[in-house]
């Protein structure tokens, strides 16, 4: 009996700690709800979190090819995934990976040039700068 003597007053603290764990998680999630209406719903459906995810990634690479278009008219059509490294900030393989998406042999061309340097030309901005 005198064993569990000690243990006797543990069980209530632990009780109460427990409580008060799950207990603020509860009410944060209920005061979150009444300050952002229907957030904490699309959290917690993860098919609508993941929709909002793969939006705001395919805003990202639209932003990121009219960056590189920019630069592309701005070197005159033909520009190296240095210059993209250079203008976006992004590591030498996302800018090689987001240049190589953009390739559609129509737009965006991928050339070797004599010195074996990987230019990609953009045909329709080197029309532009060509004379009539």
């Amino acid at each position: 009996m005198f064993f569990f003597f000690p243990f006797v007053f543990l069980i209530p603290i632990v009780v109460v700690l427990l409580a008060v764990k799950y207990g603020s998680r509860i009410f944060r999630d209920i005061f979150r709800e009444l300050d952002n209406p229907g957030q904490w719903r699309r959290e917690l459906s993860g098919r609508s979190f993941r929709k909002e995810a793969g939006r705001s990634r395919l805003r990202r690479s639209e932003g990121l090819e009219a960056r590189i278009f920019r630069l592309a008219y701005k070197l005159k059509g033909r520009i190296t995934i240095s210059d993209i490294v250079l203008e976006t900030d992004l590591s030498v393989h996302e800018a090689e990976e987001t240049a190589n998406k953009m390739v559609d042999g129509l737009r965006v061309r991928m050339e070797i040039d004599d010195r074996g340097l990987v230019v990609y030309e953009f045909p329709e901005i080197i029309s532009r700068f060509k004379g009539p």
